[in-house]
């Protein structure tokens, strides 16, 4: 790979990171300023989500500025002119070697190069050859998740060819597994969740499959894409997959907090008939979650009787 393009993402990688150091320490300034309704942990998180959000943007200016290094050109500009093999080792080594990941400007050239058949035949072999845990990996010498950005930036490229074709075998490969690293799942999830009309009659599916087995494992990651997508486009299917989950999954807590995510103030009955019916058996961290989330959705819990007291107590402060 050529020695300027090597200059150009590793300068690239270092000033995005002191971009998101500095928006984090910028945003842990205003944890005093959290709204009396949320808790510490879930402001963090939105603070840490906004940080986020900004370093994108801020990124994204980075690759259409001009370039001194690349001959006036930007990182946009300068990568939409390479051919597929160079960009290839562009995509690799930035996968590997990047702290930040793959910048978008290299994804969107991989997307759009002109041997689409060389793009689409590359992105979906390394997908479905990957390693996703790192028993499957084998490979002491390598580190796993290192290994698998390359995976991650393949979903990308597929997610901006819009190309859905491995959505099926993809999801059934989750499905296999008791457990993977968080981060396969989350990369997975990226992939699924931007297709949303191909996505959602599959969840849907896999989760009629195993209702009666509880729901667990790889389920609970399925009741939550599914909410993720529902919340950007509420669907009458959608809603009742997840109160379907609520009744079926072994970990209602799961099921709980997607409702509350999702939004439908059509579940407040149901949850309220849950906690009157189950006063004597259900589970304090259960109840609580529920109590939580009919406050969300706009009900009324005056009605409800606290097997516990813990809920009132927390109300009384």
């Amino acid at each position: 790979m050529k020695e300027e393009i090597v200059k150009v993402l590793e300068r690239y990688d270092q000033l995005v990171g002191l971009i998101l150091d500095q928006k984090i320490d910028e945003f842990a300034d205003k944890m005093d300023e959290r709204p009396p309704e949320d808790d510490d942990i879930t402001y963090e998180t939105y603070l840490q989500r906004v940080a986020m959000k900004e370093t994108e943007e801020q990124s994204r200016l980075m690759e259409e500025e001009p370039n001194d290094i690349l001959g006036g050109l930007s990182m946009n500009d300068y990568f939409k002119k390479l051919p597929f093999e160079e960009l290839k080792e562009v995509l690799e080594y930035s996968a590997l070697e990047l702290d930040r990941g793959v910048p978008d400007s290299v994804i969107g050239a991989v997307a759009k190069s002109a041997d689409k058949a060389a793009v689409l035949s590359y992105a979906k072999k390394t997908v479905e050859d990957a390693a996703w845990t790192d028993e499957e990996l084998g490979n002491e010498d390598a580190l796993f998740e290192m290994e698998f950005q390359k995976v991650k930036a393949c979903f990308k490229v597929l997610s901006a060819m819009n190309d859905s074709s491995l959505l099926e075998g993809v999801l059934d490969r989750f499905m296999s597994y008791a457990k993977i690293p968080d981060f396969v799942a989350d990369t997975v999830a990226e992939y699924i969740e931007a297709f949303p009309d191909e996505s959602v009659p599959l969840l849907i599916d896999r989760l009629n499959e195993h209702k009666d087995e509880g729901l667990e494992g790889p389920c609970e990651d399925l009741v939550i894409m599914l909410t993720n997508i529902g919340k950007e486009d509420h669907q009458d299917e959608i809603y009742d997959a997840l109160r379907s989950a609520f009744r079926f999954m072994n970990n209602k807590i799961y099921a709980v907090i997607c409702l509350a995510d999702y939004g439908d103030p059509r579940a407040v009955p149901m949850l309220k008939s849950y906690i009157n019916r189950h006063q004597t058996t259900i589970d304090r961290d259960l109840f609580y979650e529920i109590m939580s989330a009919v406050q969300n959705l706009g009900g009324d819990i005056s009605d409800i009787s606290d097997p516990f007291g813990d809920f009132q107590k927390k109300m009384k402060k």
